[in-house]
């Protein structure tokens, strides 16, 4: 499974909106997706969010629905490098190998 991590971003004064859809959407996150970790902007304008998915466009569709508020929903892939993943060694191979 990849790792992705979503940023969101929101006005202000949607902030209480935002948390409320965001919580309401949560069970119904597309199939084959976990949410690990997320991270709130202590401004309380944005989040950062960390899914394992096979899906990020399709997560990115479903948070853009669910939650209009949120703008700027990217998904970024990920490589885990501390502690020491499968991906890390991918990324290790790869470096030496330039």
């Amino acid at each position: 499974m990849a790792l992705y991590l979503l940023t969101h971003r929101w006005k202000k004064e949607d902030f209480k909106t935002v948390g409320r859809k965001v919580i309401e959407s949560m069970p119904g996150l597309p199939k084959g997706t976990m949410m690990l970790f997320s991270y709130a902007d202590a401004r309380q304008t944005g989040a950062w969010c960390v899914y394992e998915t096979e899906h990020p466009d399709e997560l990115v569709k479903y948070w853009n629905k669910m939650v209009p508020e949120m703008h700027d929903v990217e998904a970024i892939p990920l490589v885990q490098f501390f502690p020491p993943g499968p991906d890390s060694y991918k990324l290790i191979h790869m470096m030496a190998t330039l």
